[in-house]
């Protein structure tokens, strides 16, 4: 953040708007979670990744890290999360997206919605998902006394399957922005119909003996 926060003074009206539509995109999206319980830890799955996918391509670098960093600083003090707890996780988000963004910077072409582009922005989110994963993961064998191996590759089926989703549904919304912005609302339902999907994925795998340690 450090890095980027300089660059705010360099803000048009554009970039405000953006900031001001992405954070609270991510404030909302915040308050609809499917948890998975590591005991007192839970690892959660939600959808604010697919609304940062497609504004890594279209808009400012220092726009998209400050719009995620408040927007999952306020969502998750809505829901009222323990002080450390939000600070960690709004340290990893940024983070791993700061990873995304080199790749993406590292590769992309100079059109928004090119192959190599979208190309670039599915390299750097799988580059976020590891880092992500990865952190959580290893906080919660910390805090457990369990080993980062088991809680890693546990839900990590559920993992990919969740980033997959995102990084599609983002890029998606990319697509649909640059050629039609006014569809992009239509993207409302494939949003609730897949956080629908991840509450039905994680109850059945629940109910069929795959997560029984992990049960709330």
């Amino acid at each position: 953040m450090g890095a980027r926060l300089p660059d705010l003074w360099h803000w048009n009206a554009k970039d405000v708007a953006a900031f001001a539509l992405l954070c609270a995109g991510i404030i909302i999206t915040e308050q609809f979670q499917v948890p998975l319980r590591f005991g007192p830890e839970t690892l959660n799955f939600s959808l604010t990744e697919a609304l940062w996918v497609g504004a890594l391509v279209l808009a400012r670098p220092s726009v998209l890290a400050t719009a995620v960093a408040a927007g999952v600083v306020l969502g998750q003090i809505g829901r009222r999360w323990a002080p450390h707890k939000v600070v960690f996780n709004a340290g990893q988000f940024v983070l791993a997206l700061t990873a995304a963004q080199a790749v993406v910077q590292a590769l992309r072409s100079s059109s928004p919605t090119a192959l190599s582009t979208l190309a670039a922005v599915g390299l750097g989110m799988a580059v976020y998902a590891g880092i992500n994963a990865g952190l959580v993961a290893l906080v919660i064998s910390w805090a457990q006394g369990r080993a980062f191996r088991e809680v890693f590759l546990k839900p990590l089926p559920e993992n990919a399957v969740h980033f997959l989703t995102n990084t599609a549904l983002g890029l998606a919304a990319a697509v649909a922005w640059r050629a039609a912005p006014g569809v992009v609302p239509l993207l409302v339902l494939p949003l609730g119909m897949t956080f629908l999907a991840y509450r039905v994925l994680l109850e059945d795998l629940r109910r069929g003996g795959r997560l029984p340690e992990l049960a709330p």
